[in-house]
């Protein structure tokens, strides 16, 4: 399995630089604005983060498992940018949640179960409106593009014995394997930013992130039946300067 694996991985690794430069290349465009706004201010920030997304059953035949991949799990997100204009801003965000765990079955002959650690690494570029302003407290809109490494650790148990039964009993996992896969996406939502000083907040916020899942049923990655929607929830302190 790993060596049918590693090609794909190599593959899709390469995207890696390509996805990082074209996020530092959207805050570079972005840095002159910055500069020269007459608020004159940038911010920094850093939050905890939960993180939860759906999956499905990719298909009926009994070859594929009996349901998808999904699940909640805690991180962390920091956030940089500053102000354009007086009430548009222009940032970069970075979302790290840790790994959840799903466990899929598949009733094909003999009956096997994969045990998937994933997690999607999240770099977005991203455009933020001030839609209300008050002295103590900010709420703004959020909308931008960037980019999802998805990151996967799996490992397989097969039914132990020749005859089938009832629950299966399953012998013992295979050595972990991994794969990867640099996607697109979208990502939209929404901060409050409530003042604690004139250069501290606290922060509220929600991503959703529209996700470009892989259609390609030869990628080892499809049959998780990842959902394309990413529901990342956060609360964290952002510093102006």
């Amino acid at each position: 399995m790993n060596a049918e694996l590693r090609p794909l991985v190599g593959r899709r690794s390469q995207f890696a630089p390509i996805a990082v430069c074209a996020v530092v290349a959207i805050v570079m465009l972005g840095a002159p604005g910055i500069s020269s706004a007459q608020d004159g201010r940038v911010y920094v920030g850093a939050s905890a983060m939960l993180s939860t997304q759906s999956s499905h059953r990719q298909g009926s035949a009994p070859s594929l498992p009996t349901g998808g991949a999904g699940g909640t799990a805690i991180g962390i997100a920091i956030e940089g940018g500053g102000l354009l204009t007086s009430r548009i801003g222009l940032g970069i965000e970075i979302s790290l949640p840790s790994r959840f765990t799903a466990l899929q079955e598949t009733d094909y002959l003999r009956v096997f179960q994969q045990e998937s650690r994933h997690r999607d690494l999240a770099l977005s570029g991203v455009v933020c409106e001030i839609v209300v302003s008050k002295p103590r407290a900010r709420l703004s809109v959020v909308e931008g593009i960037g980019f999802v490494h998805e990151s996967t650790l799996q490992r397989r148990r097969d039914q132990a014995g020749l005859l089938p039964a009832f629950p299966p009993t399953f012998g013992p996992y295979s050595n972990e394997y991994s794969f990867t896969r640099w996607t697109g996406a979208a990502v939209a939502g929404g901060d409050l930013e409530i003042l604690v000083t004139p250069h501290t907040a606290i922060v509220p916020a929600v991503r959703v992130h529209f996700i470009k899942r892989s259609s390609d049923p030869s990628e080892p990655g499809w049959a998780l039946g990842l959902s394309s929607i990413g529901i990342r929830a956060a609360i964290g302190v952002r510093a102006t300067f």
